[in-house]
């Protein structure tokens, strides 16, 4: 038991500083291009709004390409997971209703 506990700190740790690294490695890069872009067309505004609108588009074409699918995926999901929780709650308040008046019934004699 000791040994799978330990296995999976080995393997999540690396994980985590990767992440850590890839997300510092392209915060740097995004600097780095906003700060030749500024030295290049000569204002730091227009930089930076360059390169935010370069990404807030690809941000919008991942969604539209393929994040909108899974969200509808998952919804789909959900609506049919909320279908069946209904049906069971209404076959559960009907067999209570039943059960009910059998006790009645049984109750009454």
């Amino acid at each position: 038991m000791d040994d799978n506990k330990l296995q999976s700190r080995s393997v999540l740790a690396p994980l985590v500083f990767f992440a850590v690294a890839t997300a510092m490695a392209l915060i740097m890069m995004i600097a780095t291009l906003v700060m030749w872009l500024t030295e290049l067309i000569g204002s730091a505004t227009w930089a930076t709004l360059i390169v935010g609108g370069f990404f807030t588009f690809v941000a919008w074409l991942i969604y539209v390409l393929s994040v909108r699918q899974s969200i509808l995926y998952v919804k789909d999901r959900l609506d049919t997971i909320y279908d069946v929780a209904f049906a069971v709650r209404n076959g559960y308040k009907v067999a209570l209703r039943y059960l009910g008046s059998f006790v009645d019934e049984i109750l009454r004699k």
